[in-house]
C-alpha cells in the first residue's frame, strides 16, 4: 500500500513539514560513472519523488530520459538537475541517475502519492 503525502502538524496545528515514513522506497549505490532508473508506480496519477544522496555525491537527475553531466567549462542547455531535492512526477514517468562522481555513491528515492 502506498502512502499519501501528508504532513504532520504542531502543537498550534501548523504544517509542520514533516511526513510520514513512506512504503514507497528504494535504493542504489552507482558506481563512478554509473546510472540506474525508478519507474513512478501506477496505482496513482500524481507523485511527489523525494531524494536523498550520499554527502559529497555528484548526481545528475533526469526525467523520462537519460541523465548525463554537464560537457565543457560554460554554460549550455542540459536535461538533467545536479541533486536535487523533491520533484513532482507522475505515474509511468521514468527517473534516471548518473553518478559523475569519482566513486561509488549510495542514492535514496522516497515516493509519496498525491490524492489530486
Amino acid at each position: 500500500m502506498s502512502t499519501q503525502l501528508n504532513f504532520g502538524r504542531d502543537v498550534q496545528g501548523f504544517n509542520a513539514y514533516a511526513p510520514q515514513f513512506s512504503t514507497n522506497r528504494y535504493s542504489a549505490n552507482l558506481l563512478s560513472t554509473g546510472n540506474s532508473s525508478v519507474t513512478i508506480p501506477s496505482n496513482f496519477g500524481r507523485w511527489i519523488a523525494s531524494f536523498s544522496y550520499q554527502p559529497g555525491s555528484t548526481i545528475w537527475v533526469a526525467l523520462n530520459t537519460s541523465a548525463a553531466p554537464p560537457v565543457g567549462n560554460s554554460f549550455a542547455q542540459n536535461v538533467s538537475e545536479l541533486n536535487p531535492a523533491s520533484k513532482s512526477v507522475k505515474s509511468g514517468d521514468v527517473i534516471n541517475f548518473y553518478n559523475n562522481g569519482s566513486g561509488a555513491s549510495d542514492v535514496g528515492v522516497t515516493l509519496y502519492a498525491v490524492s489530486q
